[in-house]
């Protein structure tokens, strides 16, 4: 019960982040909102019931987390 209680709360603080960001037309480009985009569609996708897919959006959303954290790095 305490996960589902901090997925929620980690739902709601994404939900917060990108209240008023999306409407930004260049927002979502940058590497470090590359992130929060993947890492949210990440969680969301835990609920999707067909495993199969679940797991290819997960390992995409894992791979979007990866190539933008190096680049993020590399700087």
């Amino acid at each position: 019960m305490a996960q589902n209680k901090s997925r929620l709360d980690f739902l709601l603080a994404l939900t917060d982040y990108f209240h008023g960001h999306y409407e930004d037309l260049g927002w979502g480009r940058l590497p470090a909102s590359q992130i929060l985009i993947a890492v949210a569609i990440n969680e969301l996708s835990s609920r999707i019931s067909d495993a199969g897919l679940r797991s290819q959006i997960q390992d995409a959303s894992k791979q979007v987390v990866a190539k933008n954290a190096a680049s993020i790095v590399q700087r």
